[in-house]
């Protein structure tokens, strides 16, 4: 008897492991990011090596770190690590902007969670609003189902949301979207004006 409702406590947790792993999307298991030349500049992108899908994260355009040392490269090799290790330690669920140190940041949270030095992806320049680079960054208005929330103020991208691309049919046709770290002004010529 003892046997048996052992047997039958195995099995009940057996499957509900195997629910729990078959309801999570595929990219919580093998999404990797990196750092890509893409379309000429730096790029951190977040790729689905079971579905071979790769989405833009962050396109690194600002030399203003550049005298310090962090160049668009080496800014885009350093972030795309920190995004990697976060997500490898559990702690990439959601995406939040705050301040550390007194400058903006764009950090790895819970939900409802705030920045520390333990959680930063990346810094801001100084002066800049994080909450609403935030936004820009992802340019989140641009996504289907909407992986913002704001809690107190305070923005939150669902991680999940953001990477669900990923999870699109292996023969899909992935487009990579143009999400700018931090865009140069572009101008445009005058009409009639010098070519």
């Amino acid at each position: 008897m003892l046997r048996k409702s052992l047997g039958i406590l195995a099995g009940a947790a057996f499957l509900t492991g195997l629910g729990a792993v078959v309801s999570q999307p595929s990219y919580a298991q093998s999404v990797q990011f990196r750092c890509v030349m893409y379309d000429g500049l730096p790029t951190t992108i977040a790729t689905n090596t079971q579905t071979g899908n790769s989405i833009a994260v962050v396109r690194w355009y600002s030399q203003y770190f550049a005298a310090a040392g962090y160049d668009p490269m080496t800014r885009c090799q350093q972030v795309s690590g920190r995004f990697q290790s976060a997500r490898d330690s559990g702690r990439l669920n959601y995406i939040t902007a705050g301040i550390v140190n007194g400058l903006p940041v764009v950090c790895a949270t819970t939900a409802g969670g705030r920045c520390d030095r333990s959680n930063v992806l990346f810094t801001l320049k100084p002066g800049q609003n994080a909450a609403d680079r935030l936004q820009r960054l992802f340019d989140v208005r641009d996504l289907g189902a909407s992986p913002l929330y704001e809690s107190g103020g305070r923005p939150y991208i669902d991680v999940s949301k953001l990477l669900a691309p990923l999870d699109a049919p292996a023969d899909s046709e992935m487009v990579i979207p143009s999400v700018e770290e931090d865009p140069q002004p572009t101008t445009q010529p005058a009409p009639g004006g010098n070519f």
